[in-house]
């Protein structure tokens, strides 16, 4: 870097900032569904507003719920039991992932927010509780609404189901400013889980995923060299999942180790296996592997532009494919990378020059100091 003194500076300055700020009128609101099933894992967010240059959100989770992880860096984030602490640095809003627990019945969530001079405020709504059972009704309202008007829900795949061998659901969240993940666990299917930041509020939806037996009806043809998958992914419904909507998607996959041997397909080459995506025209998606040291499968990320079909496709050495340039899923503003620390958007992630190793240990210690001043 051609400055580091001052990216550091600028740091030691926001670290002393972080001791000057006058008290303020704080506020914080709780977003959750109004039920969810038993051992369902779902998403928490919480909107904040003028605590000031840092804060502290500290909630109180109900007997059973087991927190995951969160949308904040792991060192913001404290777990104590069922006390867990999320350390601010200018965030409007964050989310957190929690695993519901196994027995049914209604339980209630309490969290404060508190300033750098420890001033406190309440996280609204005071009653805001959850209802576990073995059925979800969905819905995002604090206080136990009903579902949002405006998710995505479910649509129907207009592919032949008979041409489908297997299919898994997921189901997630989708609050804007939040980055959203759906996994697929129990491996019916070569996908693994679909990612992408949300741009608006589209409530609780559905992604499915289908492995099919050959090519989709709803393609004329596929892309030359050896097919491994055909696959659909949708999310939600009435095609919500679009650019208006989301950003930053991605779909990891698997591979058979023995599929790859049998048909030469060198992993070491970034070129040798892509995923594309089909939209009236095959694109070839920019995709990179993972980790190859599990003993059966070796793991894929690629980044799409949209949902709909797709297949995993190994390169010809004949077909000349390579002359395809893998399809950009760019905006035009300077966007995270997917495979870096999925946060939400805003705050301090979006400050230049956090590419400096020295600046971000720097931050690490801001979080330090924060924990000891809170």
């Amino acid at each position: 870097m051609k400055h580091p003194e001052f990216k550091i500076a600028f740091a030691l300055l926001l670290l002393l900032t972080l001791f000057a700020v006058p008290a303020c009128a704080g506020s914080a609101e709780r977003v959750l569904p109004s039920s969810v099933k038993t051992n369902e894992v779902f998403q928490v967010t919480v909107k904040v507003a003028d605590y000031g240059a840092a804060g502290q959100v500290l909630e109180k989770l109900p007997s059973g719920f087991t927190y995951i992880n969160s949308t904040l860096p792991e060192k913001a984030v404290t777990v104590n039991g069922n006390k867990v602490s999320f350390l601010l640095m200018t965030e409007k809003s964050f989310s957190y992932t929690l695993k519901a627990p196994e027995s049914s019945g209604t339980y209630q969530f309490a969290g404060i927010l508190r300033d750098i001079d420890k001033n406190e405020f309440a996280v609204l709504p005071s009653s805001s509780s959850i209802k576990v059972g073995s059925t979800s009704s969905g819905g995002g309202g604090g206080g136990g609404g009903s579902s949002s008007s405006s998710g995505g829900g479910a649509g129907g795949s207009p592919e032949p189901q008979k041409n489908v061998e297997a299919k898994e659901l997921s189901q997630s969240y989708v609050t804007n400013g939040t980055h959203v993940r759906f996994d697929f666990p129990n491996g019916v299917t070569c996908i693994r889980y679909v990612e992408f930041d949300a741009k608006k509020t589209l409530g609780k939806i559905t992604t499915t995923v289908e492995m099919l037996k050959g090519q989709s009806k709803l393609v004329s043809s596929l892309p030359e060299g050896t097919v491994y998958k055909n696959v659909n992914i949708w999310v939600g419904s009435g095609g919500i999942a679009n650019s208006d909507n989301i950003k930053n998607a991605v779909v990891g996959f698997r591979v058979e180790k023995a599929w790859l041997e049998k048909n030469g397909v060198d992993t070491n080459d970034k070129d040798s296996l892509n995923l594309w995506y089909y939209d009236k025209a095959w694109k070839k998606l920019e995709t990179r592997k993972l980790d190859e040291s599990n003993s059966t499968y070796v793991y894929y990320e690629a980044k799409t532009p949209g949902f709909g079909p797709f297949v995993i496709v190994a390169e010809s050495k004949e077909s000349g494919s390579k002359d395809i340039e893998p399809v950009s899923t760019e905006e035009p503003e300077n966007n995270i990378a997917s495979e870096t620390n999925k946060s939400s958007s805003g705050g301090w992630r979006s400050m230049p020059g956090f590419e400096c190793t020295v600046f971000l240990g720097t931050i690490g210690a801001a979080y330090f100091v924060l924990r000891k001043r809170f």
